[in-house]
């Protein structure tokens, strides 16, 4: 996403370039739209965000390069004209471009190209050269003053009860787990466990006896544990699917 400022005083010439900002094949947010040197003064002399800052030259009240004489603007621009003889002074500024108007929708392609080879460079995938034997598989749970080592493999199932999360082991040990059931879910790479509702996510082979319920529902009774739990509804078709996988 690329959030950006506008600083133009044409209607048109902001229509324009609004239209094809948001045309070309880039995500991109117009976040503010600035129309005079007195307002991009107070505007950049606040704290916002945004990455770019398109900017006209000739203002209604003056020369957009007054702006600088008052803040100090560190973010990239764009500069936008009709006018070439401004180009050396719009390149002492932090100026990723200069197009002359009327823009061509190829040339603001470039420029936006240009921006985000600079100062978006693709960050490289290391997790890639990760050795997956060397992930985490164990729990360190710390008791008091004790600490107890479950493996992954061991865990029949998360639950959440009065806003404690907990891990239940196939031998039916429970332990607190210093985790919510969301981050534990997004831990969690084996494909036998699933989330059937908010305060579970249980393992396949913790399930003893499924029956059906309400609302296309599914009860379960787990090994280690007296309770039955429900598949909420939202989450029962793709349950069923797991159960095929």
């Amino acid at each position: 996403m690329i959030k950006i400022v506008i600083v133009e005083d044409e209607a048109a010439a902001v229509e324009r370039l609004s239209e094809m900002l948001l045309s070309i094949d880039y995500e991109i947010k117009i976040v503010h739209i600035l129309d005079s040197v007195v307002d991009s003064i107070d505007y950049f002399s606040q704290l916002h965000d945004f990455d770019l800052i398109f900017m006209d030259i000739h203002l209604s009240d003056g020369n957009s390069f007054d702006i600088f004489k008052h803040v100090t603007i560190s973010k990239p621009i764009i500069f936008t004209t009709a006018y070439s003889e401004y180009a050396l002074d719009a390149f002492k500024q932090y100026a990723v471009d200069y197009l002359l108007k009327p823009i061509k929708k190829d040339q603001l392609t470039a420029a936006i190209k240009k921006y985000g080879d600079i100062f978006q460079p693709t960050i490289p995938d290391y997790t890639q050269l990760i050795d997956k034997t060397t992930i985490e598989k164990r729990w360190m749970i710390k008791i008091g003053q004790n600490i107890r080592v479950v493996d992954y493999a061991d865990v029949a199932y998360y639950f959440t009860m009065k806003k404690i999360t907990y891990l239940m082991t196939f031998e039916g040990k429970k332990y607190p787990v210093d985790l919510t059931l969301e981050q534990i879910e997004t831990q969690i790479t084996d494909q036998n466990y699933f989330r059937i509702n908010r305060q579970y996510i249980i393992h396949q082979h913790a399930i003893d006896k499924m029956s059906t319920h309400t609302k296309s529902r599914v009860r379960i009774s787990l090994k280690t544990n007296e309770e039955e739990v429900i598949v909420s509804t939202e989450r029962s078709p793709n349950f069923k699917k797991w159960l095929k996988a």
